[in-house]
């Protein structure tokens, strides 16, 4: 794996965010799904992951960058393409792969028809030989490109460094560093990781909440020298994310997996 972001894959496929927000395939839309549908179909299905991995004892870093694959192949293929009911449990089967903490494809499939619920009947009569063909399909629409850098580390590095730069006291360093990580989960329920570098994403989210916790994070963000549009773009995008689509109603969410079909090809 490349040690340095720059150098690697992950950062030659970063796109353009407004690429990224206008982005619906010609075939969802003779679906009728709408942008709202899919962003809802991706969050819900972020969502099964989450439910899945615990399910099998993964760990956070196996949730995440399964989203990140689910996420870069549905820049590439559209839900006609790809069935998100089993592209999501797949990307989580490749995921384990390549966090070397694997999963039996039996176990898996155990569990999304336990939990069919959560994504749509049509995900139930999958067995192990569809999540080994979808496997394959994924990694030819990512182009096997595997790495993914995620904030964590960034996140913690910058964390200590604030507290030493701002002398925190522990309640609110305790406060800020457990906000930050929530955040940064959340951010995975956004396309914010396929538009910009890890860092910047840590960073959003300690600026937001300094903002929300009244700190003054001024005098350690101006040693960075980064450029606070872009900060705030990316802050943006996690505050649509609560105002418009943190507490999906069970009508939303059946409303717009309705709309695929029982089970895709």
């Amino acid at each position: 794996m490349a040690a340095n972001f720059w150098q690697s894959s992950h950062s030659k496929q970063l796109l353009d965010p407004a690429v990224v927000a206008r982005l619906l395939h010609a075939d969802d839309d003779k679906m009728g799904l709408s942008p709202s549908d899919v962003r809802i179909i991706k969050l819900h299905m972020c969502d099964h992951l989450s439910v899945l991995a615990h399910r099998l004892n993964l760990r956070q870093r196996v949730v995440a960058t399964a989203i990140s694959y689910f996420r870069r192949v549905y820049v590439k293929k559209s839900f006609a393409d790809l069935d998100p009911r089993l592209a999501a449990p797949a990307a989580l089967y490749v995921a384990a792969k390549a966090e070397e903490c694997t999963v039996q494809a039996l176990k898996l499939v155990h569990r999304m028809k336990s939990h069919a619920c959560m994504c749509g009947h049509g995900a139930m009569g999958y067995e192990v030989k569809d999540v080994l063909q979808m496997e394959m399909r994924l990694l030819q629409a990512l182009s096997f490109n595997l790495i993914v850098f995620h904030p964590y580390r960034p996140l913690t590095t910058y964390l200590d460094d604030v507290s030493k730069t701002l002398n925190l006291s522990a309640n609110v360093k305790e406060d800020f560093a457990q906000m930050a990580w929530s955040m940064l989960n959340d951010s995975l329920k956004t396309d914010l990781s396929l538009c910009h570098p890890p860092f910047l994403i840590a960073i959003a989210c300690m600026h937001l909440v300094a903002v929300m916790r009244h700190v003054d994070l001024n005098p350690w963000l101006e040693g960075l020298r980064i450029d606070m549009h872009q900060v705030r773009a990316v802050s943006s995008s996690l505050l649509d994310l609560y105002e418009n689509f943190s507490s999906l109603s069970e009508d939303q969410i059946s409303a717009a997996v309705g709309k695929l079909p029982m089970r895709l090809p």
